[in-house]
């Protein structure tokens, strides 16, 4: 019997056709797009304009060289309506801004998953600290000691309230962490601050005083400043300069009072806006896929190489874009019909993707309930195609065949996906796969890029050495090098 090929797509498929869909490449898309003029159209070399310009590593260079030789890039266009649109939900999204602090060390989709992580637990940790009568303060004059206390703060500041930024310092942790992650979610407005008086005179520059002023001071309280600075400047003084910076100013429907007195945050307020905060995200990048991603049209077709002129069976996809149906029409047809590409983490086009983290920390994070955040959660609320190697055409099935001569061969092609934990639960469904109760003949072909190294370590934390030894030995896990697309399209088009 022939044997049934399955392919399993990961984000390393788009990038392999050249594709920008790293998570790098969305982010550094949409900052262009966030600070671009109002009422302006967006082109690609506008979009990528980092990498277009060379203003990043060789390798991204010559990434972005070839995805402009193998897609028209110069016929794709952002509109204005659209590029207002972003900007707009841009702006406040915590999440985005969350991220924008951590260009760094967040360099995958994995590692986005894991902060999103990290970044609950740190909320957690956050209202786990007591607070004392300081930590929200109407008394600036308490918190901020002055050696002009006739100055009416209360009143330039509206009432607002003073976050204490030092409770977090007592923890000996990362403050400048919490303080951003707290201001990201709009928790704190970063919006108030000390006002320095710099005078200059025959002494040289001098500072009078520090003081607290509103970025939305009314022009009578800057008549009642300028009153008070007037008063209390030397008429020697030939200069005078003017200093900000700004302090923590807490938004308090986020907290809990008891009478006149704050006495915690409220937790399921803080997760109802990360909450609504990643769904925001979702569109953004649900946006940013369907516009961009799936309306890059090939230069020429692409040539289907290998194995993509096999029959195929079945495809799944961990991706959002459409990029195996739209390059590769052909490859999904055979005699008898034609396979449907299964999105397990939704699909860009019917506006159901799945961005999340594995599971709620069951010691800090599950007390809350916030299973929104769980991709398994968003997929049965989403109706995506969760239901893996399930497939009609297929009959790859857990149950084991009734006789010897219903079996087939099975070969699992997984191209660009990392094999992380967090997708643990897909793995050991395809590496159950030959137990010897099913009879099944399984091999698992893996396509790598670069290194097998990485994919291998995940596969060994994942189901353990003695079982990745056991399939290698036996021939049912194999690895091999990707394809190179870009040289494969060169040499069709040469022969």
């Amino acid at each position: 019997m022939d044997t049934k090929r399955i392919f399993v797509l990961g984000n390393g498929f788009d990038l392999a056709h050249y594709l920008p869909t790293a998570y790098v490449h969305f982010m550094d898309a949409m900052m262009v797009v966030e600070s671009c003029e109002e009422e302006k159209e967006l082109g690609f070399d506008d979009l990528f304009q980092k990498y277009i310009s060379g203003e990043c590593s060789d390798r991204d260079k010559d990434f972005f060289t070839k995805t402009k030789e193998l897609y028209k890039t110069d016929d794709w266009r952002l509109s204005t309506d659209t590029v207002n649109d972003l900007q707009a939900k841009l702006k406040d999204n915590g999440w985005f801004q969350h991220f924008k602090h951590h260009l760094t060390d967040v360099d995958t989709w994995i590692d986005f998953e894991n902060e999103i992580e990290n970044s609950l637990l740190s909320f957690d940790f956050i209202f786990n600290i007591d607070f004392n009568n300081s930590t929200i303060s109407d008394n600036l004059n308490s918190m901020y000691p002055s050696a002009e206390p006739d100055v009416n703060i209360e009143k330039i500041l509206d009432n607002e309230k003073i976050f204490d930024w030092r409770l977090l310092n007592q923890t000996g942790l990362k403050v400048n962490y919490f303080i951003n992650l707290l201001k990201s979610f709009g928790v704190l407005k970063h919006v108030y601050g000390h006002i320095t008086y710099e005078i200059e005179n025959k002494y040289g520059r001098q500072p009078i005083y520090a003081r607290q002023e509103s970025k939305r001071l009314t022009l009578k309280d800057y008549e009642v400043l300028e009153e008070y600075r007037e008063r209390k400047i030397s008429e020697h003084i030939t200069q005078t300069n003017i200093k900000k910076s700004f302090d923590n100013i807490v938004e308090t429907k986020y907290l809990s009072r008891n009478s006149t007195v704050y006495t915690s945050f409220k937790e399921i307020e803080i997760y109802k806006k990360t909450l609504k905060d990643l769904e925001l995200f979702s569109e953004i990048f649900t946006i940013y896929i369907n516009l961009v991603i799936n309306q890059l049209k090939p230069a020429k077709p692409l040539d289907a190489f290998g194995d993509l002129e096999k029959e195929i069976d079945a495809v799944y996809t961990f991706n959002y874009s459409d990029t195996f149906e739209r390059l590769y029409p052909n490859s999904l047809e055979n005699q008898l019909n034609q396979v449907e590409v299964q999105y397990i983490h939704g699909s860009a086009e019917r506006k159901n993707i799945v961005l999340g983290i594995s599971d709620l920390d069951e010691g800090k994070l599950k007390k809350y309930k916030i299973y929104g955040f769980v991709k398994t959660f968003q997929k049965l609320v989403s109706n995506t195609d969760y239901m893996f190697l399930d497939n009609n055409d297929v009959k790859l099935t857990s149950k084991p065949p009734i006789n010897y001569l219903l079996q087939n061969d099975y070969e699992i092609i997984i191209w660009g996906h990392s094999l992380d934990s967090s997708d643990g639960e897909y793995i050991r469904e395809m590496f159950g796969l030959n137990d010897e109760d099913l009879l099944n003949r399984v091999t698992i072909k893996i396509w790598y890029h670069g290194s097998q190294h990485m994919q291998l370590a995940n596969l060994m934390h994942i189901m353990g050495k003695d079982v990745i030894q056991e399939w290698m030995k036996k021939g049912w896990l194999v690895f091999e090098a990707a394809p190179d697309i870009y040289a494969e399209n060169e040499k069709a088009e040469r022969s």
